[in-house]
């Protein structure tokens, strides 16, 4: 889209979120669409902050759009907020939102007394790699749903192997330092490519032509007229690239002379190009100066290094007061410390320190983690097991991603304890409880949950169980531990999928003895090393979990293979599947990068292959939304009377699809 186009869109995306009528501060009302803007949805969400002075009361409120729409409400907030519904039937652009708030009246003074608040809700045209922030969750939406990023800092020229090895482990997201020249645009094009076929995400990094700081960014002997010139042209280089995340416009502005200004102007250059992705910046102390930013900013980043020199419960406090600075605004994201060893660091941190470190942000209210900073193998961080840590975490935060980012209000957790910070979370009838250890020194946690009684709670990434005793939950914690318990509140709805006599081992997929994989399979690996098979909790068809397949090219991707089911000659077997794809992440005719010269078959060839031994195979292309595909396999007469074999499921044709509710029964009819 030009710019002059998109530039009266974003002069609208300007306007203040925030107008309130002129009252006392302990009366404002705040009226704030929940996402940073709307484009496929048929329906968003309106949020009006409530005064503390008025919690618990309940509210009238009518909503009148600049376009003529009009529409009533009647509640109560929860937790400060009412969420207020809004059909997009009426509304095709971006307008004015005016809300006209009575409170119940709780004497003759306050009787229909009325309160105003207004705020501009942005419509926008759906792109697939668009970028949404939550003001709710505090999260982002990518691909149409839920993302917690989890990823790190690294160098340029970004080694060819990096994403492929870190993806692998549960990294999904990588942000390159970089200069932005047209002599190393081929660089930059070719890890974005390789990114996007690994499903990761970048998080681009504009700073040696835009806000500045940031290690190795700097640019020599450019006026500003030019670095504006290499600003705007990499922004529409790389504004529809599906691996694009954010824009990452200055590092520690404080700490490098950096005004508020110059960001602002940078910030409405490029959202005046492209409004479909947020803007962030990194602080350093005093952290909570970003709030005179906040008009140049989508989502804030703070990156205190405290070890060995200070507390690591640095780290959750910064998080904590960012979150509560900006709650309901924008999304806070923390830089946790990888590093060590020289300037003013004398040594890395531990393993154990940055896991405390990494959580102690997330049950603050982070919602996304970049650490810096990788260079592998072994140089940043120097320790290998520190960093297989960090990748342990990234498939554990995955695994929680839905409880993370959950809109639903859930029981209240308490700590007993000094060291151990918790919260809670509930989605899906099930109460997540997330503990830390700030401490160097183990500590019996002991934690009192809201509402209930006397239960069982699963330690989720331990496969073992704990009681809970009136409300109780009492556990011990390492040195700088952490640990996630989930208790089952509601009791789901009977699945009428399950056939009786499926022989398939955890159709479902729900053995997370070991998070992030599944559990009843053996894997072959493909030629491409960066193919993956993860558990998805934000995908799934029953249960909790699917299985999400990455196929980055055709025909090289992995096989599984299930634990072994019996057959009998002279009979068959039906085997049902279903599953879903990717719409979202299309990404196609690039070089082929384990095949050079040749390129990537249409994305209309996303074939998916399932075998039950040698006895035959079937093949579906899954479609956008789940659906159930079945298959027949004989068994000739002329073989074992009863034997073991294997079901085994391929993607050969690349993209990315998800697999739920695997069975296989003996044919009725034959």
């Amino acid at each position: 889209m030009k710019i002059k186009a998109t530039l009266i869109v974003f002069i609208l995306f300007l306007i203040s979120t925030k107008s309130f009528s002129y009252l006392p501060d302990k009366e404002i009302f705040n009226l704030t669409p929940r996402l940073s803007f709307y484009s496929y949805e048929k329906n968003g969400e309106l949020l009006l902050q409530i005064p503390e002075t008025m919690s618990g009361r309940a509210f009238s409120v009518k909503l009148t759009s600049s376009d003529g729409m009009s529409l009533e409400w009647q509640g109560k907030a929860v937790n400060g907020i009412a969420r207020i519904p809004v059909s997009f039937d009426k509304i095709s652009a971006t307008t004015r939102m005016d809300a006209m708030i009575t409170p119940a009246s709780e004497n003759f003074s306050e009787l229909n007394r009325k309160y105003t608040a207004s705020c501009t809700l942005v419509r926008l045209e759906p792109k697939t790699n668009e970028v949404k922030t939550d003001r709710l969750t505090g999260g982002i939406i990518v691909n149409r749903r839920q993302f917690f990023p989890f990823g790190f800092y690294c160098y340029s020229p970004v080694n060819p192997a990096l994403p492929e090895e870190e993806a692998v482990k549960g990294f999904n997201m990588i942000s390159p330092y970089q200069k932005i020249t047209p002599e190393s645009l081929p660089e930059r094009k070719a890890y974005m490519d390789r990114c996007a076929q690994l499903g990761m995400k970048v998080h681009y990094n504009l700073l040696s032509v835009s806000g500045g700081g940031g290690v190795g960014s700097k640019i020599e002997g450019l006026s500003d007229t030019r670095k504006r010139e290499l600003l705007i042209a990499e922004i529409k280089t790389f504004m529809d690239h599906p691996a694009l995340l954010a824009w990452y416009i200055a590092d520690e502005p404080t700490g490098n002379n950096v005004s508020q200004e110059a960001l602002e102007e940078i910030y409405n250059v490029v959202k005046s190009i492209d409004p479909w992705h947020p803007v962030s910046i990194v602080f350093m102390a005093p952290f909570l100066s970003s709030r005179k930013f906040s008009n140049a900013v989508d989502i804030v980043m703070a990156d205190p290094y405290p070890v060995p020199d200070l507390n690591i419960s640095m780290v959750g406090d910064v998080a904590g007061k960012l979150s509560k600075e900006f709650q309901k605004e924008k999304p806070v994201w923390m830089v946790p410390q990888a590093f060590g060893g020289g300037e003013l660091w004398e040594r890395e941190p531990s393993l154990q320190e940055i896991r405390s470190m990494t959580y102690q942000s997330i049950i603050n209210g982070a919602t996304g983690i970049q650490y810096f900073v990788r260079q592998g193998p072994n140089a940043f961080p120097k320790s290998v097991p520190a960093w297989n840590e960090c990748g342990r975490m990234a498939v554990e935060i995955a695994e929680l991603t839905p409880w993370l980012l959950s809109d639903e209000p859930a029981n209240i957790a308490e700590s007993f304890s000094r060291n151990i910070v918790a919260t809670s979370r509930f989605h899906n009838g099930q109460l997540l409880i997330l503990t830390a250890n700030k401490a160097n020194e183990p500590v019996t946690t002991t934690i009192r949950i809201n509402g209930l009684s006397t239960t069982r709670a699963r330690v989720v990434f331990e496969n073992r169980i704990v009681t809970i005793t009136n409300g109780i939950l009492t556990d011990p914690l390492p040195a700088f531990g952490t640990q996630a318990y989930l208790i089952d509140i509601k009791i789901p709805d009977e699945n009428n999928r399950k056939w009786s006599g499926n022989q398939v081992k955890d159709p479902g997929f729900e053995d997370i003895t070991s998070a992030g994989v599944p559990s009843n399979c053996y894997v072959k690996p493909g030629i491409d090393k960066g193919a993956t098979y993860f558990t998805d909790t934000r995908e799934h068809l029953e249960g909790n979990h699917s299985i999400r397949i990455i196929t980055p090219e055709d025909s090289c991707g992995v096989s599984l293979k299930f634990f072994p089911v019996i057959v009998e000659a002279g009979k068959s077997y039906i085997i049902s599947l279903w599953s879903k794809r990717e719409d979202e992440q299309k990404f196609s005719g690039i070089n082929n990068l384990i095949r050079p010269g040749t390129k990537i078959i249409s994305d209309n060839s996303q074939i998916v292959e399932i075998s039950l031994g040698n006895f035959g195979k079937a093949t579906f292309i899954p479609e956008a939304d789940w659906k159930q595909y079945f298959t027949t396999f004989a068994i000739p007469d002329d073989t074992t009377k009863r034997f073991k074999t294997n079901i085994i499921l391929d993607m050969p044709g690349k993209g990315v699809a998800w697999f739920d509710m695997l069975q296989m029964i003996e044919d009725p009819l034959k």
